[in-house]
């Protein structure tokens, strides 16, 4: 009877143990979190020890300087009595005098950790960590080494839902409904350990840590960034803009998706809940038209950020879900002036805009902060409520000292109008290293706020619809203003895309052909492609996407090709199986993307390849033919939740896609 009255004391003793060894206490008593610091209330990320294993090691010289490169694993915490653990890169400059600020970066989704970004910001003089929380195979990891294990949890992209719930699964932290159980609180938590990593790291000042993360992990950047004082600057890019409240949801023809029902969510894990209580410097980096942290919602609910002098912004025109150079320069210039105190970091411009006109035309006026080291001011805006789909004009921008102005002129008072502003610094002289070994350009981007003006708002002002229709879309293809380029460098993967027939002013005329000015010594096709309804941007029409090829003579000359929806394809396969005999598209109108392309694929089946050479020059897209008697599809579609998440996989795929394209261009 003693041996087992002993024997059950022991057994309770191990369980006890077992119980107190978990990083996180137990709920008891039913009595969940009400807010974030209840959320977080008790727990220490340096309290446990990270166990670091260093898996391999070596020297790498980048930008000139050397290196020092470590992949490793260290201890997320125990969870439900198994350790989690999670792999990552680690880089710091080896010839660094004295100790240096410290970068955690955080991947993206469907990405892993990467040693580009830790090894370009060791050349700018930081010591990084990049986590591997998706726990895909590293580029170095070989079948024997240990990677990311989360034990009991899982917060990864296996389960999506959970980013979305709070509900018990076998692979969640609480047997009950708990924020905790959502897969934003496990990775915020991991994102303070990892910031527990570079504290205790002898090379690091554990009073100068920084954060930044891209899409999934911009989003992780916010999150942390509303719980973990040790942060004195964070970089989100693409990601962390919350969910959309409700009066963006409801404007008509809004591209928004549904509000945020779930209370505990709302208040202790969605960004909106961290942007509350983020109180030093903060770079949100993304672009126009971005489908992960739209524009319009963003620059909604950072307005909740308490000090706005702390808070800059960085768009890059056109682009969806990446950034120009420019952009990742101010990132640079960001966390170097924030964190090494190496000069002034420009305040957010000054954008104001007059409705009340004497000619009843909208008047942006831009007042940037360190004016003598602008480049130069651009100022776009838009009358198109979707902002996924949405183009943005460039404006008419002039300089008259130290202020910029320009005249918005709308087509229409129903439709509301969008105003932002870019300004382009000097990039201070230095040896700045960017990532994928881009060249580092000599300015650097930081945007406005945006000002959004409903409808009602232009008529009470006695705004006038004095704007008309143009016929001519892009005047030089090289440069391609009025959208995105990417790979130019290379003939079989280089595009050009805009979303400039969204918009009323370039809208095909009906009957109308689309006509090009092209030059080619070569000879060969002009491939295009035209994206219909994108995010069902338009009620009562199909999504879809058509292609055509148009032959080019091999010529010094000028030559002009068109293209009439007759000459439009189908990718979608019919009932049969096969490509669609006939075109479906009856009008130029709902057309959302307009690219030049070297290719396109229906999944995996190439249906039209070539090339773009450098020596090929277009100028003078425009619409020939046709009247303006049809009337203009405004729009106003609505996604449900279920397409809603369909495109969202779709456009992070083709990010990834877009992504490695990158990397192999780079020679990576």
């Amino acid at each position: 009877m003693k041996n087992t009255l002993i024997l059950l004391a022991t057994a309770l003793s191990l369980g006890a143990t077992a119980l107190a060894a978990d990083s996180l206490p137990p709920i008891t008593d039913g009595k969940l979190p009400q807010t974030v610091d209840e959320l977080w209330a008790g727990y220490d990320p340096s309290a446990e020890p990270l166990d670091v294993k260093v898996i391999r090691e070596w020297d790498q010289v980048v930008n000139g300087k050397k290196v020092k490169l470590q992949m490793l694993t260290f201890k997320v915490g125990t969870f439900k009595g198994k350790e989690s653990r999670i792999a990552a890169y680690f880089a710091w400059p080896v010839e660094s005098k004295g100790k240096i600020p410290g970068l955690v970066q955080i991947h993206g989704g469907g990405q892993r950790a990467s040693k580009d970004p830790v090894l370009t910001d060791a050349a700018n003089g930081y010591a990084s960590l990049s986590i591997n929380w998706l726990g895909h195979k590293l580029d170095d990891q070989q079948p024997e080494d240990a990677g990311t294990d989360w034990g009991a949890l899982d917060p990864t992209q296996k389960h999506v839902g959970h980013y979305f719930s709070t509900q018990p699964a076998p692979f969640t932290l609480d047997s009950v409904p708990s924020p905790r159980n959502n897969n934003w609180f496990i990775l915020t938590l991991t994102a303070r350990r990892a910031l527990t990593f570079l504290e205790q790291q002898p090379m690091v000042d554990g009073e100068r840590l920084g954060v930044y993360g891209h899409s999934m992990g911009g989003h992780i950047t916010t999150q942390v960034s509303g719980v973990d004082p040790r942060i004195k600057a964070a970089a989100p890019s693409c990601g962390g803009g919350g969910t959309p409240p409700k009066k963006l949801v409801d404007r008509p023809g809004s591209s928004n998706g549904q509000v945020l029902t779930d209370p505990m969510l709302v208040r202790m894990v969605d960004p909106l809940a961290m942007l509350k209580r983020i109180h030093f410097p903060i770079l949100y980096q993304g672009p126009h038209n971005d489908f992960n942290a739209p524009l319009d919602t963003l620059m909604h609910n950072w307005e909740a950020i308490p000090d706005h002098s702390k808070v800059y912004f960085s768009v890059s025109p056109h682009f969806n879900h990446r950034h120009v150079l420019e952009s990742d320069a101010a990132v640079v210039r960001f966390f170097d002036t924030f964190l090494k105190n190496e000069g002034k970091f420009p305040a957010t411009p000054d954008l104001q805009v007059s409705l009340k006109t004497e000619n009843g035309i909208p008047l942006a006026t831009v007042r940037p902060d360190m004016a003598s080291d602008v480049r130069s001011v651009q100022i776009y805006y838009s009358i198109n409520p979707h902002a996924l789909t949405r183009f943005w004009r460039s404006a008419k921008t002039v300089q008259n000292g130290n202020t910029w102005q320009a005249e918005l002129p709308v087509m229409s008072t129903s439709m509301p109008l969008f105003v932002v502003a870019n300004v382009l610094y000097a990039m201070p002289e230095g040896n700045v290293a960017l990532p994928l070994n881009a060249e580092c350009p000599t300015e650097y981007l930081i945007t406005s706020w945006e000002r959004t003006f409903d409808p009602a708002d232009l008529q009470t002002a006695g705004v006038k619809a004095t704007d008309s229709p143009e016929r001519l879309l892009i005047a030089a293809a090289d440069s391609w203003r009025d959208g995105y380029e990417l790979g130019r460098k290379t003939p079989n993967l280089r595009m050009a895309s805009t979303r400039k027939l969204t918009d009323p002013k370039w809208r095909g005329p009906l009957g109308a052909s689309l006509t090009f000015d092209v030059r080619d010594p070569e000879g060969g096709n002009l491939n295009l492609k035209f994206d219909v309804n994108q995010w069902t941007a338009y009620p009562n029409l199909k999504q879809d996407t058509y292609y055509a090829s148009v032959p080019l003579k091999a010529s010094p000359d000028w030559q002009t090709v068109s293209v009439s929806l007759a000459d439009l394809k189908s990718l979608k396969p019919n009932d049969r199986g096969g490509v669609e005999a006939t075109p479906l598209l009856k009008s130029w109108q709902g057309i959302t993307e307009l690219a030049i392309v070297t290719s396109v694929a229906r999944g995996r089946t190439v249906v039209l390849s070539g090339n773009w050479p450098d020596s090929r020059s277009i100028r003078n897209i425009r619409w020939v033919g046709g009247d303006y008697s049809e009337p203009v599809l405004m729009p106003g579609g609505k996604l449900s939740g279920k397409e809603f998440e369909r495109l969202f996989q779709n456009n992070i795929d083709d990010s990834i896609r877009l992504e490695d394209q990158d990397r192999a261009q780079a020679g990576k």
